[in-house]
């Protein structure tokens, strides 16, 4: 059995489209799906790419495509309207999850109040207390539990490693996708990375 790394940050559209598909994989191929939070602006600062949105021309052009892809995979998606939004207190409210054996069940929960029901922070200077406690409810854990768990300095340390540790295996974008030592970059290299897993 393969297994699957699958690097994301949930102000990724393309993450979110991505893990559409996990399920499918997984039953396909019988890979071990990991999940692996980091932060993709961090990324992108140590790598020296930059977000799509930044060049008008690419912008307008991925938002296009991200509802192509939507439609392609049947994939519910309602646009947040404030995009790009603010994600550290999500994401590192993933890895505390992960600590507790419910990243995937956090991950799942919190793209789908991001992008199928459009209720994400309003923007990059917004708190989001909010939707983390949402989500926290949806995976039967107390909202104050994650929120002060986020909060440590461990978990934001270990983030903080988990995006370092991404960059310097190769990655510059999200979603990314390892079988093995191979990088995969991006929600239309999946076909890929299955026939990485059936080699």
């Amino acid at each position: 059995m393969g297994r699957v790394e699958f690097y994301y940050d949930l102000v990724s559209p393309f993450s979110y489209l991505a893990q559409t598909q996990i399920d499918r994989i997984r039953a396909e191929t019988g890979a071990e799906i990991t999940w692996r939070p980091m932060l993709l602006g961090a990324v992108h600062k140590l790598s020296g790419n930059s977000a799509p949105i930044t060049v008008p021309a690419k912008g307008r052009y991925s938002f296009k495509d991200i509802r192509r892809w939507a439609g392609h995979y049947g994939a519910p998606m309602k646009f947040p309207e404030a995009f790009p939004f603010k994600t550290i207190t999500s994401m590192r409210a993933a890895v505390f999850c992960e600590e507790r054996g419910k990243l995937e069940e956090f991950t799942r929960e919190a793209f789908k109040l991001y992008w199928e029901e459009g209720h994400s922070p309003d923007g990059l200077e917004a708190d989001e207390t909010g939707q983390v406690s949402e989500v926290a409810g949806r995976i039967g854990m107390e909202p104050e539990e994650i929120l002060e768990g986020a909060s440590e300095q461990r978990v934001k340390d270990k983030l903080k490693e988990e995006t370092e540790r991404a960059v310097e295996r190769g990655v510059f974008g999200a979603p990314a996708f390892f079988v093995g030592d191979e990088m995969f970059w991006g929600n239309d290299r999946l076909h890929f990375v299955e026939g990485a897993l059936s080699k």
